[in-house]
């Protein structure tokens, strides 16, 4: 579980950075308009404050008080955002189904983590 949290808490970082500082470094935003910009940095606030939590997780790993009300932030973050993309896909809003599968998959591993 604690690989896991570091994996996904530093690619969290990683892209929550990239969305809030420049989200057209990203390819499905490079010719974003003016609110899908400030749609996509509002993301990255999001998924930089869950990678935030996820180091901090880490680093008190010993406090196993944190990890259930972590895996079900996690859980729920990672499951609206794969269920937001879906959405997005049946209202031909989006082609790209990969990063809700991403999100999904780890919706399950969190939910995996939280039950065992």
């Amino acid at each position: 579980m604690k690989i896991f949290i570091i994996i996904t808490g530093l690619m969290e970082l990683l892209v929550g950075s990239i969305l809030v500082i420049n989200p057209k470094l990203m390819g499905a935003y490079k010719k974003a308009t003016n609110s899908l910009i400030t749609t996509a940095r509002m993301y990255g606030a999001s998924a930089f404050s869950i990678g935030v939590f996820a180091i901090y997780v880490v680093i008190n790993f010993q406090i196993e008080t944190l990890h259930d009300p972590f895996l079900i932030v996690y859980s729920v973050f990672h499951f609206l955002v794969a269920f937001a993309i879906i959405i997005s896909f049946y209202l031909k809003q989006t082609r790209d189904l990969k990063i809700a599968m991403l999100h999904g998959l780890f919706f399950v591993i969190s939910v995996y983590f939280l039950l065992s």
